[in-house]
């Protein structure tokens, strides 16, 4: 455990640190975010310069979070930009000394041994991409539908399991990359993922399309765990009906077909026509949108 009773100077990021882990907060409580940065100063195995880019900075918390920092972990908080999330990303890029990034949800909580295990995989010959076991941790049970895996996926969820797998994409809430393997697509596009309150993703599926044309690997670490806070607030029916449209938007955007990571069930098709409607009417706004940009 590394949480450290007297802060470190935090003005320059650590020579020997093994990877740079990146947290964007939006709008999310200062309550979620602690969470998210406290799991971070408790990781094991590797040295870590965390990057909080805050886009409803407070200096007093963050004073508060710069003071988890120790000599394995460090903080610094920046405050960006309202702007988006690929925007985020991109800065703490840009921010970042060496070639291995992890981004993380600021409503996510990382196992003590998460950074260390994308940090394995990411040093497999090949490897540009990696994803971790992504897994909810319910304010209150969640609602029949989500049992549906296309619903479950919007909630940034993933588990396939314990194990090392080869992948065609990961998940948002926790995955890293190789900006060096990465070369000139280790950027995320900025009409893509999160902004303005509307809940459009696709940035990291995007870039892991990018990693496949350039012939490179992703994977899929069982171990490298985390847990996805999953508010009130989103285990409505108008929530996950508002999160797939926007999928359907994401889709017109990106192209190709839908698929979910973990397959069809029959969950999946009892709840087919009710999911359909919102999906089909994003993927048709989305259209119009292509069309006009």
């Amino acid at each position: 455990m590394c949480i450290a009773a007297t802060p470190a100077p935090s003005s320059a990021p650590s020579p020997m640190a093994d990877v740079t882990i990146a947290v964007t907060r939006y709008d999310e409580p200062d309550e979620l975010a602690r969470d998210a940065l406290e799991s971070l100063a408790r990781q094991q195995g590797v040295a870590a310069d965390v990057l909080f880019l805050d886009q409803r900075y407070d200096p007093v918390f963050a004073g508060a979070i710069e003071g988890l920092s120790c000599p394995a972990v460090r903080f610094a908080v920046r405050p960006i930009a309202v702007h988006s999330l690929s925007f985020a990303r991109n800065q703490a890029i840009r921010a970042a000394t060496g070639d291995i990034l992890l981004f993380m949800d600021c409503d996510a909580i990382a196992d003590p041994r998460w950074a260390a295990e994308l940090v394995r995989v990411l040093r497999q010959d090949g490897v540009a991409v990696a994803g971790s076991r992504i897994v909810p941790r319910w304010a209150r049970p969640p609602l029949l539908m989500a049992r549906a895996h296309v619903v479950w996926e919007q909630y940034s969820l993933l588990d396939l399991g314990p194990g090392i797998r080869e992948v065609a994409r990961v998940v948002g809430a926790g995955f890293g990359i190789d900006r060096r393997r990465l070369g000139e697509d280790a950027r995320f596009d900025e009409t893509l993922g999160r902004r303005d309150g509307r809940l459009l993703s696709g940035e990291d599926s995007d870039i892991c399309v990018r990693a496949r044309v350039r012939g490179l690997r992703i994977l899929y670490n069982g171990e490298a765990l985390i847990e996805h806070q999953i508010a009130m607030a989103r285990i409505t029916h108008r929530w996950i009906f508002k999160r797939l449209f926007y999928a359907g938007a994401n889709r017109a955007t990106l192209g190709g077909s839908p698929s979910a990571s973990h397959g069809l069930s029959a969950w999946d098709a009892l709840f087919l026509p009710v999911i359909a409607i919102p999906y089909v009417a994003g993927y048709a706004w989305g259209r119009l949108r292509r069309r006009a940009a």
